[in-house]
């Protein structure tokens, strides 16, 4: 009987972990974006930022990556093609151009649960510095827009 209460909640367990490894397969892997984390995110002149647990819950998200590259112009092409993929489908919230490239980019993305929002954010300046963050969470749009003009450490 113990036997196979343990069984049971091994069963349970096993199956809120798969639920979780689905949904980051349905969240974030599914985008081109996770190719420039995992590509560049160990490489001289680069920084990589990935929160969890208290920090995200405090700020309403699930997920939080962002990455800076420096003076690598290979990195902002392979950064813009990847964006053009994942904007595909997106609500273009900002979007700014200049000699035909995208220099800065707010997108929200779809996402595949319901009270759930998906968001990236792009930016190149002129000392080819490149900042991409992906966030995900219970914010919209209006939250993530005062976080970022609000928060001086975010």
């Amino acid at each position: 009987m113990i036997k196979n209460r343990v069984w049971l909640i091994l069963f349970f367990l096993a199956i809120a972990g798969y639920g979780t490894t689905l949904y980051a397969e349905t969240g974030q892997q599914e985008l081109k974006i996770e190719e420039v984390f995992r590509k560049y995110g160990k490489r001289k002149n680069v920084t990589m930022v990935e929160l969890s647990g208290e920090m995200l819950d405090a700020y309403g998200m699930t997920h939080y990556k962002s990455i800076t590259i420096k003076g690598d112009e290979e990195a902002l092409t392979f950064v813009r093609q990847s964006l053009e993929a994942d904007q595909e489908g997106a609500r273009k919230i900002k979007e700014v151009t200049d000699g035909g490239g995208i220099i800065s980019a707010y997108y929200q993305l779809k996402s595949p649960l319901p009270d759930h929002n998906r968001f990236i954010l792009f930016k190149v300046n002129k000392k080819l510095v490149v900042t991409l963050i992906y966030i995900e969470g219970e914010l919209d749009s209006d939250d993530l827009i005062t976080l970022l003009f609000t928060q001086k450490d975010f």
